[in-house]
């Protein structure tokens, strides 16, 4: 049934309660699993050397998150992915260019005053993903 599935990683807790899911249902299904990361870089830079920064920033950032998930990561079917951009748009991105079968999401549990007010990736994602979204809650 699901032969691509991509994990949305930020290194929260909710995003490891995400990526276990997913790692688990990869073994299931005999899948590949790519840990999709994405760093919001901003609008307008004042400088390449501001991005080149904000890159090198994110990289170490997600560097140590990763060593979370060192383990599973050396998995010949598991791919880490750092990516920069609107993390909910680079993140659909992702998932229809590489034909992903199933996006598993983290989600905060945000209230419904604070959705509307902030926004939420993974209701992002939801809504705009070309294949099944599964979001794990708490």
């Amino acid at each position: 049934m699901f032969k691509k599935i991509m994990v949305a990683y930020d290194g929260s807790d909710h995003a490891l309660k995400a990526f276990a899911a997913g790692l688990d249902l990869a073994g299931k299904y005999g899948a590949s699993l790519d840990v999709v990361m994405v760093a919001h870089l901003p609008d307008y830079a004042g400088s390449v050397g501001e991005v080149e920064d904000i890159k090198a920033q994110a990289q170490a950032f997600y560097d140590k998150s990763l060593a979370k998930i060192k383990p599973a990561l050396d998995r010949e079917n598991v791919t880490a992915h750092l990516l920069f951009g609107h993390v909910g748009q680079t993140l659909v991105r992702f998932a229809n260019e590489n034909e992903v079968d199933l996006i598993v999401v983290g989600a905060r549990g945000l209230s419904r005053l604070q959705q509307l007010v902030i926004g939420s990736v993974s209701q992002f994602v939801t809504r705009h993903a070309h294949c099944p979204v599964l979001m794990i809650k708490g």
